[in-house]
């Protein structure tokens, strides 16, 4: 009777060994990316330093705020890339960026992410419009990057300026990798003149 259970027991352990053998393997990992660095300005072709800045939280619509690559292929609808995604959700790379372009620049006495222990004397809060791949036009896409600024004063809260940045550049082919370097090049190019507005605006409405 022992010597039957054992062989029971033993028979049911190799079955499930064999079940186990069945199972699905787990998809395989998306594959991430990111956006590159603000490049640093050649040294000495920055004015002097204006004021402090602190950069807020950049909002997005639910379609954008998230790590998925988004891609439209008509005005109403907003699809993603299969497999493919950020590192991070979308507005919160554009914040990165967008830090650590006016950081680079060499325009501010100091540039910092916004938070409750921090204080300074501007913030710069943005929206992001656009951050997608867009076949409207066909393939490859073109991608679509705008964000919206505001630099506003701390004590106060008025706003000092507003301006729409935006740029777009053609994928060199309809690959992931080439849309997301397509993606970068439009990211940097649409921030490209965030710095020197942002002086500007400082300069022309000092306290």
């Amino acid at each position: 009777m022992i010597a039957a259970r054992r062989t029971l027991i033993l028979a049911v352990g190799l079955s499930l060994a064999g079940c186990g053998g069945l199972l699905p393997a787990p998809p395989p990992a998306p594959d991430l990316y990111t956006l590159s660095p603000a490049a640093e300005p050649p040294a000495g072709s920055a004015p002097s330093p204006a004021g402090q800045l602190l950069v807020g939280d950049v909002a997005a619509p639910a379609a954008l705020d998230t790590t998925r690559i988004a891609l439209t292929r008509d005005p109403t609808q907003v699809e993603y890339f299969a497999k493919s995604g950020w590192t991070d959700r979308a507005p919160v790379l554009v914040q990165n960026l967008l830090l650590d372009t006016l950081e680079a620049s060499g325009r501010f006495k100091a540039v910092a992410r916004r938070s409750l222990t921090l204080r300074a004397d501007y913030v710069v809060i943005g929206e992001l419009k656009h951050f997608e791949a867009d076949y409207r036009a066909g393939s490859p896409p073109q991608i679509r990057v705008a964000l919206e600024l505001q630099l506003v004063r701390s004590s106060g809260g008025e706003i000092l300026g507003q301006r729409i940045f935006a740029a777009s550049a053609p994928a060199a082919a309809n690959a992931v990798p080439a849309i997301v370097e397509a993606f970068d090049a439009a990211s940097h190019q649409a921030l490209a003149d965030a710095a020197p507005w942002a002086a500007g605006v400082l300069a022309a409405k000092k306290p």
